[in-house]
């Protein structure tokens, strides 16, 4: 079954809005191109924060920062012994009906932990030093207490989330439909309109880079390449140019799980983020299983 008709009516409506916008452009692009274009847009589940006392958001609920609700005896993860930071928690059963494809579980709850080094405050981004935990099963969770050892600096401001149908085009330097820029010297700028149409019919604020699922919005080029760097363990511009057949082919195995704002205002992850976004990637087959342990985590800022 096609995804059209999965739509909700107003997604439907959204999306026809957005196909009608393109067609319409003014650039000279063939119109096969324009449907080619129109069918890598991926429903994508959008997701705006304001600010809000932890007291205030229920028990279980999505939110950035804070205390997490876990459930009891939960294993706190840990890189070198010391306790990850917890950075967010997504409650799907509040999220699934913008979920068109059905590509995540029903129900459930999926927690970021990341670990910041108290000698170098930042977010470390190394193969232990973050994780992204999956919990079906979230009817008992409770606000639960930070480790002993826990680095307190990284106890966030509690941010509230609430849910909306967004639509997303692959970056114009995705391997989906880079083939563009070689053929018409303006697409950059035909994108750039095409995205003003996405964000302005969905309510999307331009600098707001949250999201789960969809098509990467990257800061920089498609970061589905860096999935493919940091798997390979790539350090160096020789290592680079030695494995660009193998990136070539790896970067296609990998979709979107979420993306996470440092920028927000409404949250104070730029602490230790700055203005970069987080990428989590997932390969599809992962995703379908509900295997989170292959994940791979990238940043990217101006």
């Amino acid at each position: 079954m096609s995804f059209l008709f999965t739509l909700t009516n107003f997604g439907q409506r959204k999306y026809n809005a957005i196909k009608n916008s393109i067609f319409e452009t003014e650039y000279n692009i063939e119109k096969s191109d324009l449907k080619e274009v129109i069918n890598s847009l991926e429903p994508t589940i959008g997701i705006k924060t304001s600010k809000a006392n932890e007291k205030s958001i229920p028990l279980g609920a999505s939110k950035i920062g804070g205390i997490p609700d876990l459930p009891k005896h939960f294993n706190w993860p840990t890189y070198k012994n010391e306790p990850l930071s917890f950075c967010a928690q997504y409650n799907l059963s509040e999220l699934n009906r913008f979920d068109l494809k059905n590509k995540l579980p029903k129900k459930g709850i999926i927690y970021i932990f990341i670990y910041l080094d108290p000698d170098w405050p930042r977010f470390l981004n190394k193969p232990d030093s973050f994780k992204v935990i999956y919990i079906e099963n979230v009817s008992q969770v409770e606000r639960t207490k930070f480790p002993v050892n826990y680095f307190t600096p990284s106890v966030f401001i509690t941010a509230k989330i609430d849910y909306f149908q967004y639509f997303t085009l692959p970056d114009d330097t995705n391997f989906k439909i880079k083939k563009y820029q070689k053929k018409y010297k303006d697409f950059h700028l035909f994108y750039e309109d095409a995205y003003k149409f996405i964000d302005d019919i969905c309510n999307q604020e331009t600098d707001n880079f949250h999201q789960i699922l969809g098509e990467d919005r990257s800061v920089q080029n498609s970061v589905v390449s860096d999935f493919a760097i940091k798997q390979l363990n790539i350090k160096t511009l020789e290592d680079y140019k030695s494995k660009e057949t193998e990136i070539e082919i790896i970067k296609k195995n990998y979709e979107i799980l979420l993306q996470l704002d440092c920028n927000d205002s409404n949250s104070n992850l730029s602490k230790f983020g700055g203005n970069s976004v987080i990428y989590f990637g997932i390969e599809p087959n992962n995703l379908k299983t509900k295997n989170f342990d292959g994940i791979i985590m990238a940043f990217q800022g101006t």
